[in-house]
């Protein structure tokens, strides 16, 4: 049988930093750990390429994002917040070779950012601007270990944000307030820090909440990675295999879940697995 082709439609540059080049594409092929998925309906797509790749730092990236974003789910199901700010991380290329190349895939956030932290009246007084829901997702993921207050502000000019996008930046609340639909972007190294031990610290004292809320597969998973970042290939192969195992499940159960919101398809069809897989071997 052929294998069944995806498609990969370049719509923009999405911007340039010190580390990668961003660009925006309409996918629906996601290559990543455990498998190369091809979706039935494009998905808006943030293409991030590294300029200096070193080996498998794509993957991490990926696992990076992926741990913020099931940590963010079981903040989200405990109502911390009611609107999600981080976007779904959906794959990840590494290839080595001649020509090395290191990318990972995630959602589109749309909108803008370098929004004001600051308003300032007819009269000059100035006051300080709030995103709705950020203290509670800064100040629950610092409970995790996980610092997403790093790297938002501009370091040439700290009034101007930066790594949060959002569609419609204009204050509410007699200016005090912006509203929530942002999203948080970026998590590098140079722009979120894990403290490891205060990570494995709060995945064991919330365990049984956590395999309730997010089921025991995604919490073994959350588990897996942080060892595999902290540990990297010092981890036994048959828990980096399993991490294969359950990072391609999750990829295909996020994707099958966001193409489903407005195809009219539901079920298995949303999404094909193809024969050709990515490894963090």
């Amino acid at each position: 049988m052929r294998e069944r082709e995806g498609v990969i439609e370049f719509i923009c540059e999405g911007g340039i930093g010190a580390t990668a080049t961003v660009r925006v594409e309409l996918r629906t092929e996601f290559p990543g750990i455990g498998g190369t998925i091809i979706t039935h309906e494009g998905v808006a797509s943030a293409f991030r390429e590294e300029f200096n790749p070193s080996p498998k730092s794509a993957h991490r990236l990926f696992l990076r994002h992926t741990i913020v974003k099931k940590l963010e789910d079981y903040f989200f199901r405990k109502d911390v917040y009611m609107f999600a700010h981080i976007p779904r991380p959906l794959g990840s290329i590494s290839k080595d070779g001649e020509k090395p190349s290191e990318a990972y895939i995630y959602e589109w956030a749309f909108g803008s950012e370098s929004f004001p932290w600051e308003y300032v009246d007819l009269e000059g007084n100035r006051t300080l601007i709030k995103l709705h829901d950020w203290d509670n997702f800064i100040t629950h993921f610092h409970h995790a270990g996980i610092d997403l207050q790093m790297d938002t502000s501009d370091p040439d000019d700290g009034r101007i944000s930066k790594n949060i996008i959002h569609p419609y930046p204009q204050p509410i609340a007699n200016g005090t307030e912006i509203s929530s639909l942002w999203k948080r972007i970026d998590f590098g190294y140079e722009s979120m820090k894990i403290d490891f031990d205060k990570l494995s610290q709060f995945l064991h004292d919330k365990r049984e909440d956590l395999e309730r809320v997010l089921r025991t597969e995604r919490y073994e998973m959350i588990l897996l990675a942080k060892e595999y970042l902290a540990k990297g290939k010092e981890m036994k192969e048959v828990d980096i295999g399993r991490l294969d195992s359950l990072a391609g499940e999750y990829r295909r159960s996020s994707l099958r879940h966001h193409v489903s919101r407005g195809s009219g398809i539901d079920g298995p069809e949303q999404v094909y697995i193809a024969t050709r897989t990515e490894s963090l071997m």
